[in-house]
């Protein structure tokens, strides 16, 4: 006997919750992207905390240099007893040395003469062998560290700043006529008419920093050009003018 109930299929209805290759692809590219935007930020905010924190790092190298050189430079010849004998003992390229009386018996007074060690004070670039403003340490130019060193009373050496590359001095002259000029070869100077001193001082960083490389040549006060090596070190370079008020033209 044939039974008139309907058969059942046994085929079963594919769950439609899956995602297609299509859908998974963009999903992918999407996600790419996004990492992608991830790390480039990441990249240039960790550039630019390394670059601040070399531009840090060479900033607080120099600000004890530049506070006390000026100040010092600006009394060069302080002689307010007029029986001193002050002066500028050396004035170079590489080297700046001068005496001033303002200590006594008593507190900020002169005495009329310069024996304290700090009215005899000088500057120079430590690691420059050759006399020529770069540092080298005996050996090539641009290589080994560099010091800023303040010497008092001719002997007495103490480092003013460190990672000094360069160092110039460049002076100012008056004339007879009450003219001034600058003298773009220090060797010319004439010290009894020196009325200001221009520095120019190249400082670089303590660490090289990663994925920047430094190319960049550097014009001085005297108008020579600084160009280190290429390598991994941010650099600052300072150039500044320090009138010495306390110079003055000889009388006749």
């Amino acid at each position: 006997m044939i039974s008139s109930q309907p058969q059942r299929s046994l085929t079963t209805t594919p769950n439609q919750a899956g995602f297609t290759l299509v859908e998974l692809m963009v999903a992918l590219t999407v996600s790419g992207l996004v990492m992608a935007a991830i790390v480039s930020i990441f990249t240039a905010q960790s550039r630019s905390y390394s670059e601040h924190d070399d531009v840090a790092d060479i900033q607080q190298n120099l600000r004890g240099a530049l506070a006390i050189l000026p100040m010092e430079i600006r009394l060069a010849g302080c002689d307010p007893n007029g029986t001193a004998g002050v002066r500028i003992i050396e004035a170079t390229r590489t080297q700046l040395r001068f005496t001033m009386d303002f200590t006594g018996a008593a507190t900020n007074s002169a005495d009329g003469e310069v024996r304290d060690p700090k009215e005899d004070i000088g500057y120079s670039l430590r690691g420059d062998s050759n006399g020529d403003g770069i540092v080298d340490n005996g050996g090539a130019e641009w290589t080994g560290n560099g010091f800023l060193i303040r010497q008092t009373g001719g002997k007495d050496q103490q480092i003013l700043a460190d990672n000094i590359e360069a160092l110039e001095f460049t002076y100012i002259m008056e004339k007879e006529g009450g003219t001034t000029a600058i003298t773009r070869d220090p060797s010319l100077a004439d010290l009894d008419n020196i009325r200001a001193v221009q520095v120019s001082i190249l400082a670089k960083a303590s660490h090289p920093a990663s994925g920047f490389l430094h190319n960049k040549t550097y014009d001085t006060a005297s108008g020579a050009q600084w160009k280190p090596p290429p390598d991994n070190f941010r650099r600052r370079l300072v150039v500044t003018t320090i009138h010495c008020r306390n110079l003055g033209l000889k009388k006749s």
